[in-house]
């Protein structure tokens, strides 16, 4: 008889699996040593096991939910030690650079973040701030009134703004 899985490890696996690495690579470029950055990755995916239940594939990927998390971990790491986290150079023009991974995430936060807005919301920002269109172009562009943009560009902004603090992207 084949032993019934259970679906506490089979979570925990999968998660492991599909997220670890990822993982791995972002906290190797903020701690200190290796034993920190698996300790980190730990701590993250017991996080995530213990609250799967909250996470909404309508409001993000997986992924990016697990990068907040693992942020989240981080900053809890980094209180408990009273230390700094490790920064991978000492120059000061490499610190204003953000790692590759830590891009890739903030981008995933944000796609996911703008697509929650209406999509009235969305295209008047991504035209302003894609396109680089101020507010007369875009209302000749998609046909309302200069007044109807710079509306939509508030509220539209209010929301992004709150669904970004909300996956602690801003804070």
């Amino acid at each position: 008889m084949t032993p019934i899985p259970d679906p506490a490890q089979v979570l925990t696996e999968r998660l492991h699996a599909e997220h670890a690495s990822a993982l791995f690579a972002w906290a190797r470029s903020r701690v200190a040593d290796r034993r920190d950055a698996e300790e980190l990755v730990a701590e993250t995916l017991v996080r995530a096991w213990r609250r799967y239940d909250q996470f909404d594939p309508e409001r993000g990927s997986e992924r990016a939910w697990m990068f907040g998390i693992a942020r989240n971990a981080a900053i809890d790491m980094h209180r408990r030690s009273q230390r700094r986290l490790r920064v991978v150079s000492d120059d000061l023009e490499d610190l204003a650079e953000p790692s590759v991974v830590d891009r890739i995430a903030e981008i995933s936060l944000i796609s996911d973040a703008l697509a929650d807005l209406s999509e009235q919301h969305r295209t008047v920002i991504l035209e302003a701030f894609v396109h680089g269109r101020d507010t007369n172009e875009i209302a000749d562009r998609i046909g309302i009134p200069p007044g109807t943009v710079k509306s939509r560009m508030f509220y539209g902004m209010r929301s992004l703004r709150a669904a970004l603090e909300e996956r602690e992207v801003l804070t």
